[in-house]
């Protein structure tokens, strides 16, 4: 291979081309994990409510550069709970559950406190569940974004999950 075409292959490597939902630290912005995503793509964060101690489910969706928030399911009103819907959104009660429906909430990011002792924050990916505790300390900060990533940082971007 000519140095030319080292050279090509080198640049081309640093393009950002490959959608992603990436998980880092949020005190130091290091990658921790992360999942390939296109327009539209779902996952989930469940985990127990640090006071009702009852589990809450949240899900999201992949929309253009940000997240998307469009449903989430608990057991118990109180701290932190949605006590109703906004306007748009559905409000249901089944099997025991709350259900916040038709959510259109977006977010450049979601930091997330991961629980030490009770939470257990785990992602729900494509019928695989991934316990934030095992690519991150428990009672870390981390966040969640989408980005874009080059070939590199998929080789050291952290975990792969998916």
């Amino acid at each position: 291979m000519s140095i030319v075409g080292l050279v090509v292959l080198i640049m081309f490597s640093m393009v950002p081309f490959f959608n992603a939902v990436v998980i880092e630290d949020g005190k130091t912005g290091k990658p921790l994990a992360f999942f390939d995503a296109k327009e539209d793509s779902e996952f989930s964060i469940e985990y127990i409510h640090s006071i009702h101690k009852t589990p809450v489910h949240e899900i999201y969706h992949v929309h253009h550069e940000e997240i998307l928030q469009t449903e989430m399911r608990f057991q118990e009103f109180g701290v932190g709970m949605p006590s109703g819907a906004s306007e748009g959104e559905m409000f249901a009660q089944k099997d025991g559950n709350y259900i916040l429906s038709n959510m259109k909430r977006t977010f450049p990011s979601l930091d997330i406190r991961i629980g030490q002792i009770i939470a257990n924050h785990t992602l729900l990916l494509n019928g695989n569940k991934y316990p934030f505790s095992s690519f991150s300390e428990k009672g870390s900060w981390v966040s969640i974004k989408v980005e874009k990533l080059n070939v590199w940082q998929r080789l050291i971007g952290g975990k792969k999950l998916g």
